[in-house]
């Protein structure tokens, strides 16, 4: 007989454990950000991104009554379709603040960090292997702590035509975020998500992209990109920042030998299920239509997963699977 265990937030994991996500939402302006879409720049210009990617570390959440939680030993890559990170579980109820650093931090940047190693020596997985495009200018300069590239409007016809890449590096431009009075949604008893928009026109302002050219640098306008990071507060939560909109009734998930089964009634359109290991790292991902369906994720090794929903909103709840 197939043995099936069906989806559980197991109870070893204790009551007071939570599991935690903090969402870093990509928007321009009030919209949805989506790569290769055009939008209207804070000067005016209309542009166009290829790609929009940054390094995460360092974060730490202050909670109940001054708590500190420090997470600081995984460097994760945020890009506009990536941008949900599972923090663990942990004995948290009400968060107060939340850190977190924009950029590679020193200890792992360049040769002279403490943890430094070189490139070739990570797993294919890890945020600091190589990067497509590559977000590495060296083993004496480092990582790129965030990087762009697109086209801009240069001749003032509403059409993006000038090609641009703004990739910022430098061992001493990483930007340290502070988020004060963070509103929480308390998805279920066991799961707590942070959600924050990222703010990328905000991240982009007071620099022209239709003339920038191509600029891989640690100095001038590639300073201005990082310090616009708190200048500019590209990270702030939305109104609806405590409300979770995806609901777990309409999806039901099972673990099989080495392998974990979907199953789905109708459910919103574009909604988005994401595998993660225990270590917070994404696995496998699929993308789910608004009518009933199956499928299952193959191949996997026993142990905890972590099955996450995600939709057009950029909300989500996530379920732990245990894989035997």
């Amino acid at each position: 007989m197939k043995k099936l265990i069906f989806l559980l937030f197991l109870p070893f994991l204790g009551l007071s454990q939570k599991n935690i996500f903090l969402r870093l939402k990509p928007v321009f302006d009030t919209q949805s950000f989506q790569n290769q879409t055009v939008y209207t720049g804070n000067n005016g210009q209309e542009i166009t991104l290829d790609y929009f990617k940054y390094y995460l570390a360092d974060i730490t959440i202050i909670h109940d009554g001054g708590q500190v939680l420090t997470l600081g030993e995984t460097v994760y890559l945020i890009d506009d379709a990536n941008y949900t990170v599972y923090l663990g579980a942990h004995p948290v109820t009400t968060v107060e603040q939340v850190n977190f650093l924009i950029g590679v931090p020193k200890r792992f940047n360049t040769q002279a960090g403490a943890l430094a190693q070189d490139i070739s020596s990570y797993n294919a997985s890890n945020a600091l292997s190589f990067q497509s495009p590559s977000m590495y200018w060296g083993w004496s300069s480092g990582y790129m702590h965030m990087i762009t590239g697109g086209k801009a409007d240069g001749n003032n016809d509403n059409v993006p035509e000038s090609y641009f890449e703004l990739h910022s590096l430098g061992n001493n431009n990483q930007q340290m975020v502070t988020n004060n009075n963070v509103i929480q949604a308390n998805t279920s008893a066991n799961q707590v998500e942070l959600n924050f928009d990222c703010h990328i026109d905000r991240w982009l302002n007071e620099i022209n992209l239709a003339t920038l050219g191509i600029l891989h640098d640690e100095t001038g306008l590639n300073i201005t990109a990082m310090q616009n990071v708190n200048t500019q507060v590209v990270f702030d939560q939305p109104a609806n920042a405590d409300i979770s909109i995806v609901s777990e009734s309409a999806i039901q998930f099972s673990s099989q030998q080495g392998a974990i089964q979907c199953t789905w009634t109708g459910k919103l359109s574009e909604t988005e299920i994401v595998l993660f290991d225990s270590f917070g790292r994404e696995m496998r991902k699929q993308s789910l239509g608004n009518t009933a369906g199956q499928f299952t994720w193959i191949g996997l090794t026993p142990g905890m997963y972590f099955v996450q929903y995600a939709d057009e909103k950029g909300q989500a709840q996530s379920r732990q699977v245990l894989v035997f």
